[in-house]
């Protein structure tokens, strides 16, 4: 009878530990949860930039507006450029990645350019359409990091490789 209430303390002792490593910490949902909210912040930031050029093309006359997307490209240009260097001197991949998407948004700009010219009735749809890939790209892209992140916390709390070990 002993025996049978050690084993089932033990038994007890063990659930309550795996349901408390299964269990994410207040502190890596904090972490999670930045990553999420700077992707759509990001996000937030690159619709209202395509909604303000859909909003240039209807209010801006042809020539004051390509100069307007012009000038918009440069500027993204650069700032991919000085993004690029923060992320060389620092060396974290988050930096690289977000400056390799602004390097595709200042590539967009420069085709909304020509996208402008060439099919001048259809802007807005080609501007639609970049909101609606940056959307799927951004949520996609957010519930893979919380996917990953939670699998990378549970990885590093799995005690196997220690056990095979002894």
């Amino acid at each position: 009878m002993k025996k049978e209430n050690e084993i089932n303390s033990k038994l007890a002792k063990l659930e309550e530990e795996i349901k408390s490593k299964k269990k994410l910490p207040n502190s890596e949902k904090k972490k999670i949860l930045k990553k999420s909210i700077i992707n759509i912040i990001i996000l937030l930031i690159i619709l209202i930039y395509l909604f303000f050029l859909q909003l240039g093309e209807q209010n801006i006359e042809t020539e004051n507006f390509i100069t307007i997307l012009k000038i918009c490209s440069v500027i993204l240009i650069l700032g991919t450029i000085v993004i690029f260097e923060i992320s060389y001197k620092t060396n974290k991949n988050e930096i690289i990645l977000h400056s390799i998407e602004i390097l595709i948004l200042s590539f967009y700009t420069l085709y909304l350019i020509s996208g402008y010219s060439l099919y001048y009735g259809n802007f807005n749809k080609i501007t639609i359409s970049g909101m609606i890939i940056s959307g799927i790209y951004y949520i996609s892209k957010g519930i893979l990091i919380i996917r990953n992140s939670k699998k990378k916390y549970y990885k590093s709390q799995n005690d196997i490789k220690a056990i095979v070990a002894k």
